[in-house]
């Protein structure tokens, strides 16, 4: 603040100087209220807005952390859900497998007893071929009786 100087008269300072000097430093401080004022709303706004923004973020964060261990869990239970399938998935697909490879190598053992069964068979077959054709030989081609001819019969009248 500036220094105010006044001229000395007969019974102490200049009156009117002493009134415009306290008019002047009336309206500076006005101003300094006003200007602080203002200064302290937008100051005071501020803080405010700071103060809200700081605990929209602090929910955010929190909802954020909220919302990510849940999905995390969600995550994670359907990870071991899936684990859990693909385990039985596996299980059954290898007991399917190995019950496969038993009907496929008993059909194996089948089919060589077939085979080994029509060819007995067909062995005894032949034999009993063989066997009827010894029994019963084939007949031999015979000659053709000469026909005994026509005779004509005539009439006699």
């Amino acid at each position: 603040m500036e220094e105010a100087s006044f001229t000395i008269v007969l019974r102490g300072y200049d009156r009117g100087q002493v009134d415009a000097h306290l008019r002047e430093l009336e309206r500076k401080i006005d101003v300094l209220e006003k200007t602080q004022t203002r200064e302290g709303i937008v100051q005071s706004a501020l803080e405010d807005v700071g103060k809200e923004t700081s605990a929209i973020l602090q929910q955010a964060h929190d909802s954020a952390a909220e919302i990510t261990a849940r999905s995390r869990s969600q995550a994670e239970g359907r990870l071991e859900r899936a684990r859990r399938e693909a385990e039985q998935l596996t299980a059954d697909a290898e007991a399917r497998s190995e019950r496969l490879e038993r009907e496929t190598a008993a059909l194996w053992e089948e089919r060589s007893r077939l085979i080994e069964e029509i060819r007995r068979l067909a062995e005894e077959t032949l034999a009993v071929a063989d066997d009827a054709l010894d029994r019963a030989p084939p007949p031999q081609a015979q000659e053709p009786e000469p026909a005994e001819a026509p005779t004509e019969v005539t009439e006699s009248s």
